[in-house]
């Protein structure tokens, strides 16, 4: 998974990169969420090394894109949420955004920078 899964920060506001990629290159990128969606108490029980799933994990995820870059694939796990990527113009920064809903109902959205580079 490398860099090309980010943590969600707790903070929307936090500026996020995922690793380049070339205009011709498919890439997978994503977001765990696992720190977000946590409940103080799952939090203890993984801090205590046990496995945790967040009771209130994703239900629904989509990533929007601007002009110019595509998504071929996207899927979601209760925690992580992926999207295949295509496209995008030498030398352009593109902004994407992943919003997902969780179980109970809660609309969270985070915002990452990709850069479009030479290979």
């Amino acid at each position: 998974m490398a860099n090309r899964i980010l943590k969600a920060p707790r903070n929307a506001q936090t500026l996020l990169f995922w690793p380049a990629k070339a205009p011709d290159e498919v890439v997978e990128r994503g977001f765990d969420w696992a720190d977000v969606l946590l409940s103080p108490a799952e939090r203890a029980r993984l801090a205590a090394g046990e496995d945790v799933t967040p009771a209130a994990g994703i239900k629904a995820s989509s990533y929007v894109l601007p002009q110019g870059i595509v998504a071929s694939a996207s899927s979601n796990t209760a925690t992580v949420a992926l999207v295949t990527l295509t496209g995008g113009e030498l030398g352009k920064v593109y902004s994407i955004a992943n919003r997902i809903e969780t179980a109970n109902g809660q609309q969270l959205e985070r915002v990452v920078k990709l850069r479009i580079r030479a290979k």
